[in-house]
């Protein structure tokens, strides 16, 4: 299986403890005030499928939320690895051959060139918080055609 992470790192990394559902904390740049202050201040436009804002940035990696409705286009990144937790929602990640469903606290591994993209399975849009390694400073979003 490519890199599949649990929702218990998702659990150690970004959300508070305790058992009842809730919305994770996440103390990175502009996602400090909450996520739901966030998504008011940034929202998904009506014929958006995929709105991306970067939050956050050191040397070694650019955090960013990404909201989806619908589904993405298959694309791949030349040359950055990501790591996405899925906040809210849910849907399948296609990742090459591989398909993962993914629900909020699930998060994964999507090696630089490989083939990806995510469909929302939701009635509203799904949010995962994305972590690029290096940092993006450019568009690195090559479409996959034939898909």
């Amino acid at each position: 299986m490519v890199g599949r992470v649990v929702g218990l790192a998702l659990g150690a990394v970004l959300v508070a403890g305790g058992c009842a559902p809730r919305t994770p904390r996440i103390a990175v740049g502009a996602l400090a005030p909450g996520l739901d202050t966030f998504l008011d201040g940034h929202p998904l436009g009506a014929d958006q499928v995929i709105r991306v804002d970067e939050v956050g940035r050191t040397p070694g990696a650019s955090y960013h939320l990404v909201q989806v409705r619908g589904q993405e286009r298959p694309h791949r990144h030349q040359t950055h690895d990501v790591t996405v937790f899925v906040l809210r929602g849910h849907g399948t990640l296609t990742l090459g051959a591989e398909r993962l469903p993914l629900a909020a606290g699930d998060g994964a591994l999507v090696p630089r060139g490989l083939p990806h993209w995510f469909a929302n399975e939701g009635r509203t849009a799904a949010v995962a918080f994305a972590v690029f390694t290096p940092p993006l400073d450019a568009p690195d979003n090559v479409p996959e055609a034939g898909r």
